[in-house]
């Protein structure tokens, strides 16, 4: 009889390993998300051929990494500005953008802000309505033209609720097919293994035809070399910003 149930303990046990086991494996993984607009009719702005491509290359990609898990991914029509403007604002990031760990856009970029098509809320995601990673995001990239134009780019200080930083362009950008999935190839180990910001400005430089297009990243102070979840370490942020252009 005791024999039994030292048997019956032990599978208790094992069954309690098993369950604290697989708790650990889900909590270890870090949600992605991306939206992207190729179709801006009705905007006054031109379409874009290759958003869609780049958006879902960066999040499968990243999504399929053994350490992060894919959120969401929404385009054109379902891809809304209120999706990444905080609930201060009358925005619901906490529910989209901000409850993913990294964050994708690709579209039309502006130095105010990225655009959409929909009126949900707007069409612009002025800095002025972001407050981001004062859920969970930490890292923020927008494949947008002119979105950290150095001449303005003080004005995003305000978004940083708790990310670590932003990367995008300073200057006008191209329209390539490749430049998410190479992005995240270089974070997640497949192409190389390295920090966000030098995988921006390296993707950046393999998929822009010139060199007069910058690439941009502004970060908080003890964050730029910052690699993603389960590929390396991650700074402490401090209480000044980094700010740099790249020649692609």
């Amino acid at each position: 009889m005791q024999q039994m149930k030292n048997i019956s303990t032990i599978r208790v046990a094992g069954v309690i390993l098993l369950l604290i086991a697989l708790v650990s494996a889900v909590s270890a993984y870090y949600g992605v998300s991306a939206e992207w607009v190729t179709n801006y009719q009705g905007t006054g702005l031109g379409d874009l051929q290759h958003s869609d491509e780049n958006a879902q290359g960066f999040y499968y990609e990243l999504g399929g990494d053994s350490s992060w898990i894919g959120n969401f991914i929404n385009g054109d029509d379902n891809a809304m500005e209120r999706h990444w403007k905080d609930p201060s604002h009358g925005g619901v990031d906490n529910s989209y953008m901000d409850n993913a760990y990294f964050g994708f856009f690709s579209g039309h970029g502006i130095p105010s802000g990225i655009r959409f098509r929909t009126n949900n809320d707007d069409t612009l995601l002025s800095y002025s309505d972001a407050l981001w990673g004062n859920t969970h995001l930490v890292w923020v990239a927008l494949d947008a033209c002119e979105v950290l134009k150095q001449s303005g780019v003080s004005n995003w200080y305000t978004a940083f609720g708790g990310i670590h930083s932003i990367v995008g362009f300073d200057t006008v950008t191209h329209d390539p097919s490749d430049r998410g999935s190479n992005f995240a190839s270089r974070m997640d180990g497949t192409l190389t293994t390295q920090p966000v910001i030098t995988a921006w400005f390296m993707a950046a430089a393999d998929t822009e035809p010139f060199s007069s297009t910058y690439a941009a990243a502004l970060a908080k102070e003890g964050c730029w070399s910052d690699y993603v979840y389960g590929h390396g370490s991650q700074g402490t942020p401090g209480t000044s910003f980094l700010y740099q252009r790249y020649s692609c």
